[in-house]
C-alpha cells in the first residue's frame, strides 16, 4: 500500500507539471523576463524548486548536507540557462527518483538523522522532510502565480482540492 507521504508527492508532480505545461503555453520571453520580485524572473523560481527537490532527495536517501550541497551549487549551473522544457524533464526525472525512493523504503517514518548548518544535527523522517519539499513547491508555485500576474498573465490553479476533485 502507498504510504500518505507517497500519496502527497503524487499532488506535488501533478501541481509543478500543471505549471509547467502552462509555463510552455506562454510567449518564451516572460520565462526570462527579469522583473522586481521574490526572485528575478520565472525560470530562477523554476530552477530553484528542481535544485531543491534534488538537494532534499539526497538528503533524505542518506546523503549528507554537504554532499546534498555540493550537489546543489553544481545543479544551480547547469540549469540556470536551461528553458522550461529542460527543467520540466529534470523536475520529471527527479520525480521518478522519488517514486523509486518511496518504493524501495521500508519505513518512511523511520528516524533519519539530518545535520544542518544553521540547526546542527536535528531527528526528523523522510516523511516529515518529503512533506517539507511538497509545501516548498507550494510556496513556490505561489511566486510564480504572483509573477505571471504581476507580467499580465494569469496562472494555473493548483490547489490540492483541484487535484483531489480532477
Amino acid at each position: 500500500m502507498k504510504h500518505d507521504t507517497a500519496k502527497r508527492f503524487d499532488y506535488h508532480v501533478w501541481a509543478n507539471q500543471k505549471v509547467f505545461e502552462h509555463l510552455q503555453s506562454l510567449p518564451k520571453e516572460l520565462f526570462t523576463k527579469e522583473i522586481k520580485s521574490v526572485f528575478p524572473s520565472v525560470s530562477a523560481v523554476v530552477v530553484h524548486m528542481c535544485v531543491s527537490d534534488a538537494l532534499w532527495l539526497n538528503i533524505i536517501s542518506g546523503g549528507e548536507y554537504d554532499e546534498a550541497k555540493a550537489l546543489a551549487m553544481r545543479l544551480n549551473e547547469e540549469l540556470k540557462e536551461a528553458d522550461i522544457e529542460k527543467l520540466s524533464a529534470f523536475f520529471d526525472e527527479t520525480a521518478h527518483q522519488y517514486q523509486a525512493f518511496f518504493e524501495g523504503a521500508e519505513n518512511l517514518d523511520a528516524p533519519l538523522t539530518v545535520k544542518l548548518p544553521m540547526l546542527g544535527q536535528r531527528e526528523t523522517s523522510a516523511a516529515e522532510m518529503t512533506n517539507h519539499v511538497i509545501n516548498h513547491g507550494t510556496y513556490h508555485r505561489g511566486n510564480i502565480s504572483a509573477m505571471l500576474r504581476q507580467m499580465g498573465h494569469a496562472s494555473v490553479p493548483t490547489d490540492y482540492a483541484y487535484y483531489v476533485f480532477q
